[in-house]
């Protein structure tokens, strides 16, 4: 089992392009990374997703995805008391909004969403 975890987690971090990312950066990334992946649950707000779930949204991950954390770490204007446990929210909850940033984009929508139901209805 774990040479399967192993290669699942080489899987995942192939698909970040962490070389895109200065050394530090990228090991940031490679260590929240690596420690949502062997978590046993993650909690964010008040869910606990366990294992399973928090490996399978990991796949979603990649480079465009990163710079996006990159940018949001670098906007942060609070304190952070444990900067490898936000930077592992912030990863994964940017992995969340991207799917629904998607969704609600409004551009997007007026392009093929589906069509409004019959007036009446």
């Amino acid at each position: 089992r774990q040479i399967d975890d192993e290669a699942e987690l080489t899987g995942i971090l192939d698909a970040c392009e962490l070389s895109y990312f200065g050394p530090e950066t990228a090991r940031v990334f490679e260590n929240a990374i690596e420690r949502l992946f062997y978590s046993d649950s993650f909690r964010i707000g008040k869910a606990v997703l366990p294992r399973t779930n928090v490996r399978s949204r990991l796949w979603d991950l990649d480079g465009i995805i990163l710079q996006s954390v990159q940018s949001k770490l670098a906007a942060n204007q609070r304190d952070v008391k444990n900067s490898t446990a936000y930077t592992m929210a912030v990863i994964f909850n940017t992995i969340c909004e991207t799917h629904s940033d998607l969704l609600v984009d409004p551009y997007l929508n007026s392009l093929g969403g589906p069509p409004a139901p019959p007036a009446g209805r």
